[in-house]
């Protein structure tokens, strides 16, 4: 309290010293510049900016089709044979073009083939949709109307800056000769109104020292009376409440503070421990400890990706216990689970680091072989057969298992080889059961 009213003797004594004159701020500033600027030579010059910039992006759209016919049949070639490095080169060869920043290529279910960026800009680029031509690449085969790809070509306001360079020349130019007058204009009207006083106020604000808690006072001498001498009262109040209130808040913060940092660190912590449990829960069978399904789908679809990209090769086996659920019926179910997790360890302990081994389901297992021929992988699959097949087995004594081994080839979906890899685990199975054959 004795602080403000400190404040409050301090502004009478500078009104009794300083001449102070009646001035409306706001209608000077209203009056004197901004009305006539901004009025007439923002919206004229804005008109004219839109009306050239219309109409030449309207051009470039007319250009990008006229690229996109030129480009269209070299793209329905290299789609319709699966090249990839003529695909590849076709788009580099359409970045070339001057109005083409960015070209994409998508199969018929939205899959991105090809993306290209011209070097000026980033990958992570958003261009305008309103400055692209999009068109579809369908191929005749057998009287058939086959959708190879859709195609979008992106230009970008860049295109439209270098077709309009003398005419962004004049309008900058315009208005570099307007913003001149206004800059006058303002160091005439506003030096002795306003810049003055207010560097002084700023002056003022920035020597205050903080620190001192009850030394914290703007103290201008203002010769007009008007908005700046209406706040540096205004702030010269709020100093005050902030300085009575921060006394109060300054220890329930620290203890806040302290209390936060010690819950945080007990929550990251809990964080991890579940996210790790989750990230192994997400990927791992439960009873075997193999990877689930999931992950063998994941790794699947990745290797036929670098297949069909690199051409290289991969195969799998596919391995089912032979008579399981005799052991079930006869045994029980916890020494089936036994006999699984026995298998399992084999399987994991008889493979390279660079194979994958997980649980298909039930008493299947699947191992994906990575750079591994067919002929490679029935090899290991006879390796892993005669061990499984002299193992004694706890409470049932020898088990045996078969194989089925396929390998990628060209044309196949992942459904195709996982096919290939159970026709020939039934015919392991049809013929005997305990064999190894080849898809």
């Amino acid at each position: 309290m004795q602080f403000i009213n400190f404040i409050q003797k301090n502004i009478s004594k500078k009104e009794d010293r300083v001449l102070l004159k009646k001035r409306n701020l706001s209608k000077q500033l209203l009056k004197s510049v901004l009305t006539i600027y901004f009025v007439i030579t923002i919206v004229i010059t804005a008109l004219h900016v839109y009306v050239d910039y219309s109409y030449t992006k309207m051009h470039i759209k007319d250009d990008l089709q006229s690229i996109a016919n030129i480009f269209k049949p070299a793209l329905q070639t290299a789609l319709w044979d699966l090249n990839d490095a003529q695909l590849e080169a076709i788009a580099d060869g359409a970045l070339q073009e001057p109005l083409v920043y960015k070209i994409v290529v998508k199969d018929e279910k939205g899959k991105i083939l090809v993306k290209k960026v011209s070097k000026q800009f980033s990958q992570e680029k958003i261009f305008d949709e309103t400055l692209a031509f999009a068109f579809p690449i369908y191929q005749e085969f057998n009287n058939l109307h086959i959708h190879l790809a859709d195609v979008v070509i992106y230009s970008d306001k860049i295109a439209i800056f270098n077709r309009l360079k003398v005419n962004f020349g004049m309008i900058v130019l315009n208005a570099f000769l307007k913003s001149t007058v206004l800059i006058l204009l303002f160091i005439v009207a506003f030096r002795r109104r306003l810049e003055r006083p207010l560097q002084s106020l700023t002056k003022s604000i920035e020597r205050l020292d903080w620190e001192q808690k009850h030394n914290r006072v703007v103290n201008v001498e203002l010769v007009y009376d008007n908005e700046l001498s209406i706040l540096q009262a205004k702030f010269n109040e709020l100093l005050a409440k902030i300085s009575s209130e921060e006394e109060k808040r300054f220890t329930l913060i620290e203890k806040q503070k302290t209390q936060l940092e010690y819950d945080v660190l007990q929550r990251t912590q809990e964080l991890e421990t579940l996210n790790e449990k989750l990230q192994m829960l997400a990927k791992t069978d439960t009873l075997t400890q193999l990877y689930n399904r999931s992950k063998i789908d994941e790794t699947l679809a990745l290797r036929l990706k670098d297949f069909h990209r690199h051409g290289r090769v991969f195969s799998v086996i596919m391995v089912d216990i032979d008579f399981f659920k005799k052991v079930n019926d006869e045994y029980g179910h916890l020494v089936g689970d036994t006999i699984l997790k026995t298998i399992a360890n084999i399987l994991k302990e008889n493979i390279r680091e660079t194979d994958i081994v997980g649980r298909w389901g039930g008493e299947e297992f699947l191992i994906i072989c990575e750079a591994t021929t067919k002929e490679g992988s029935f090899t290991l699959a006879e390796h892993i057969r005669k061990i499984i097949e002299t193992y004694d087995f706890e409470a049932v004594g020898h088990k045996t298992a078969s194989f089925g081994v396929a390998q990628i080839e060209k044309g196949f979906r992942v459904e195709d080889l996982i096919k290939a890899a159970d026709d020939a685990l039934y015919e392991a199975k049809a013929s005997g059961r305990n064999k190894s054959v080849q898809a």
